[in-house]
């Protein structure tokens, strides 16, 4: 019993990171492509 519950939990945690690195994947995505079409804003010259 003990054997199944520690696979049961490993195969648990491996998809809680595999989720949390898919977002932070698509996050990184998301930033790079959202920042590189930002158009600068001007500044003003006093």
């Amino acid at each position: 019993m003990p054997f199944d519950a520690l696979i049961l939990g490993l195969a648990v945690s491996v998809v809680f990171v595999g989720f949390a690195a898919v977002l932070a994947w698509a996050d990184h995505q998301s930033r790079t492509t959202t920042q590189a079409n930002a158009p600068t804003p001007k500044r003003r010259s006093f």
